[in-house]
């Protein structure tokens, strides 16, 4: 079944902020690809699950997307599959996608885990088997770029955050001009304390993460929360942190995740949100700036006259307070695009 919205990040939220003791709680293409716009590379997520491709060639063609983050592929043993349980390099509705955004001209950071399955690290031992199911990636989608979304259980488990180190070095070695980041959860406060040691690993392995990428969103907090000042508050922190393992981590290390719109925990990251955060991203030469998802990036009523032309749940897609379909606050379409890329 495709998960569309990140429903586990409250749960993960609310064991984060135990864990932290807090009161509150994707070698074809040989270029790297484009850094451009408000805060370095402008890399939204598109949940590749959910049949919004045309969204996603609508941003590119029309609002300046040059690179995108396609989510999620995850483990399941030691195959490495997509979200929808099609397999990687042979999923017949994935696969073209991806191929039309290229052509359009646009760059893919294949994205491994979220809030609903792990990366294959984390669901194979064969270090062999997991370097194979990763490079896959990079061969069957010609990309340069993967991030590992690390959160739920994954983050605490210390032998498949090892694994995946291991395996960051391994395909760096073997694809000369790769890019790996990780993403994961984060307070206002920064990272948990396991988010550090996915740090921590790193550097016991020997691998320089080229983005940390954090999630500024479901804090737990509900509805009093201002997502602006949060997200920028967890960057300053989260960089803190980086550099409390590796003096070498800057801002151009630092990528920013909000979700627009209306989060899973009730809180709102608004329009308004969404310029402070660029404005101060750019500011500071934060190397990514992305967001959850283009497929959100829309009003609710715009999504629920989308839906019901083409036969789908119009009711649903215009009342849930945090849909996969559309951000729950007043906007035009692909006006957090507009403005978090700059």
């Amino acid at each position: 079944m495709r998960k569309s919205i990140r429903t586990a990040l409250v749960t993960a939220a609310a064991v984060a902020l135990s864990a932290a003791g807090a009161g509150v709680a994707g070698a074809g293409s040989a270029h790297r690809p484009a850094r451009s716009g408000a805060a370095g590379q402008f890399a939204p997520y598109v949940d590749m699950s959910n049949s919004a491709a045309n969204l996603l060639h609508t941003a590119i063609t029309g609002h300046g997307v040059k690179t995108y983050t396609a989510a999620f592929t995850i483990g399941a043993g030691c195959d490495n599959i997509w979200g929808d349980t099609l397999p990687v390099g042979n999923d017949p509705y994935t696969d073209p996608e991806i191929a039309k955004a290229k052509a359009e001209g646009a760059d893919v950071i294949i994205s491994s885990g979220g809030a609903a399955g792990e990366p294959l690290a984390f669901t194979c031992t064969d270090q062999s088997k997991i370097d194979a199911g990763y490079q896959k990636e990079i061969t069957a989608y010609g990309t340069t770029s993967l991030d590992f979304d690390i959160e739920g259980a994954a983050v605490a488990d210390t032998a498949g955050v090892a694994r995946q180190m291991t395996s960051i070095k391994n395909l760096k070695a073997a694809n000369p001009g790769l890019t790996a980041s990780v993403t994961l959860p984060v307070l206002p406060t920064g990272l948990t304390a396991d988010g550090v040691n996915v740090l921590k690993a790193a550097k016991a392995a020997g691998v320089k993460l080229d983005n940390v990428n954090i999630m500024t969103m479901d804090y737990g907090q509900g509805t009093g929360t201002d997502m602006g000042a949060a997200a920028i508050s967890a960057g300053k922190a989260t960089l803190a942190q980086m550099r409390s393992v590796d003096p070498g981590y800057t801002y151009a290390d630092l990528g920013l995740t909000p979700m627009i719109g209306v989060n899973d925990d009730g809180s709102t990251f608004t329009l308004a949100d969404a310029a402070s955060v660029a404005s101060w991203a750019k500011s500071n030469g934060v190397g990514r700036m992305s967001y959850w998802s283009v497929s959100r990036d829309q009003a609710c009523d715009s999504a629920a006259k989308t839906a019901a032309r083409h036969g789908g749940d119009a009711a649903r897609a215009g009342t849930v307070a945090a849909s996969p379909v559309c951000s729950g606050v007043a906007q035009s379409p692909f006006a957090f695009t507009d403005t978090l890329r700059g």
